[in-house]
């Protein structure tokens, strides 16, 4: 055994406080938000015990670090920045141990992907056959989150991956580069008969629009589109791009939707067009994990290059 492993392991284990379930049930607490969340059972009542448990555990947690790991929110309780290094670092242990148990027992194991629901269906399932082809013996959990929830969940090692965003990074993610996400007007040939490239600016004044109802993104088409001095009639928002990209299969709207989205029309039925004001709303996309969520999943480390080849 190396020392150094030996001094740090005693160091740990000379003390009561410390243990498996302790961690299990600070982990619980932490995703939950609360003790009282944290201890419900089957009927969704808290149990007392249950809570009583946890209280204590979580003190003895404390006296064991010697650091404060929670603070109370309202009715519930939130994390130190002491709380959620050791919430990740559990987190992280925890799967590792499950993932060991797993392939002991040749039983899949599970990974995690969030993003925003769009790039789900758009960019992630057409090529879920070929990750399952490529990563024999995974299952897969896809998740749909806003972006700032992801970033969250990966530097809590809750979650595997994220698709998201370069610019909503945070440091000490690892990310590979995956492609540009741009933006396009789809139109039904329909709604809008002999439109062209070279009619658009004019036409587009009486197109109805539907697109993404908030975020950046539609804070920033809208900005750009005033700068241009293009006239957008938005008359239908969307909670996502997905939603829009319905309405325009409906024929009853034109839609501002992401590149991606072009697969799941008839070029014969819907017109795209290249807005050029648009560019500037072009976001570079990322695969992002969490180093210490591979380092400690072998699973993660080759999905990861799996994920991005395929992109790529």
């Amino acid at each position: 055994m190396d020392l150094n492993y030996k001094v740090m392991s005693e160091s740990l284990l000379s003390l009561n406080g410390l243990s498996l379930e302790r961690l299990r049930n600070f982990c619980l607490i932490a995703d939950a938000g609360s003790l009282t969340k944290a201890a419900r059972v089957g009927d969704g009542h808290a149990d007392p015990a249950r809570m009583a448990l946890f209280s204590r555990q979580l003190k003895e947690l404390e006296t064991f670090f010697g650091v404060p790991l929670r603070r109370r929110s309202g009715k519930g309780i939130v994390l130190t920045e002491a709380g959620r290094r050791l919430a990740a670092l559990a987190r992280g242990q925890f799967a590792g141990l499950e993932d060991f148990k797993r392939s002991c027992r040749q039983i899949p194991v599970e990974l995690k992907i969030a993003s925003g629901n769009s790039l789900l269906e758009w960019l992630l399932l057409p090529k879920c056959p070929e990750i399952r082809k490529a990563l024999p013996g995974i299952r897969l959990r896809l998740i749909s989150q806003r972006t700032r929830d992801i970033v969250d969940g990966l530097m809590q090692q809750s979650l595997d991956f994220g698709l998201i965003r370069a610019d909503a990074l945070r440091a000490g993610l690892k990310f590979e580069k995956v492609q540009v996400e741009a933006y396009r007007l789809f139109v039904p040939r329909r709604l809008a008969p002999g439109i062209s490239a070279a009619n658009l600016r004019k036409r587009l004044a009486d197109l109805p629009i539907a697109t993404s109802m908030g975020g950046q993104f539609r804070e920033n088409l809208e900005t750009e589109a005033a700068k241009a001095k293009w006239n957008l009639q938005i008359e239908l928002s969307c909670s996502s791009f997905t939603q829009a990209a319905r309405a325009v299969t409906s024929g009853a709207f034109a839609g501002v939707l992401p590149d991606v989205a072009a697969p799941q029309f008839d070029e014969a039925k819907v017109a795209r067009f290249a807005l050029p004001f648009l560019k500037g709303c072009a976001r570079p996309l990322v695969l992002a994990w969490h180093p210490r969520t591979a380092n400690v999943r072998e699973i993660v480390a080759a999905a990861k290059d799996c994920l991005v080849r395929l992109w790529r």
